[in-house]
């Protein structure tokens, strides 16, 4: 339990320093769903930042729950693995009462999510919609696009962006980042 809450308190800002100078921090960003799950890993730089990777994890409607779930924890333990991300930024739940059983997968997903965290000692921040929307428009009820063409001249990514879910996750990640206080833009 001790553990848990020294994490939470890590989160407040995720920066490392050696011999003075501030070492990039990497970020995830996590767009759940059953179906698909999105993620972006956003690093900064000296002078602004670069986005990693990004890309969608995709489950079969087809396979039972638990087995999409399995799938969705072990391809996000790979890519945490592979980028070692300091700080994961999760997108916070919102919930339509006429869709319980969706509120219900997602808390599912949402909790592989922070066991492949838990088990790496990644921070988890929780970031909600309008929050993204609003740092990287200037506006809490940006559409999808507006968020996609903020993230690309941000991060001067020069392709489309073509899974809404990592656009997502790359705005989620560069908002943990900022709100962390680890980038400007």
């Amino acid at each position: 339990m001790l553990k848990a809450t020294l994490l939470q308190n890590e989160i407040s800002r995720v920066a490392f320093f050696t011999s003075g100078d501030i070492l990039p921090v990497k970020a995830i960003g996590i767009d759940p769903g059953l179906a698909m799950t999105g993620f972006g890993i956003v690093e900064t730089l000296s002078r602004g930042g670069k986005a990693c990777d990004w890309g969608a994890i995709r489950t079969d409607a087809n396979c039972p729950v638990p087995l999409r779930l399995k799938t969705i924890y072990q391809e996000l333990k790979g890519i945490l693995e592979k980028w070692r991300p300091n700080l994961l930024v999760l997108e916070e739940v919102f919930v339509l009462k006429e869709f319980p059983k969706a509120a219900i997968q997602l808390g599912e997903v949402r909790g592989v999510i922070y066991l492949a965290a838990q088990e790496m000692e990644i921070p988890v921040m929780e970031v909600k919609p309008t929050e993204v929307k609003s740092a990287l428009t200037g506006s809490g009820r940006a559409g999808k696009e507006q968020v996609k063409r903020a993230i690309r001249q941000i991060l001067r990514i020069e392709h489309p962006l073509h899974s809404s879910h990592a656009g997502d996750a790359l705005a989620l990640a560069l908002t943990g980042l900022s709100r962390n206080e680890s980038f400007r833009w």
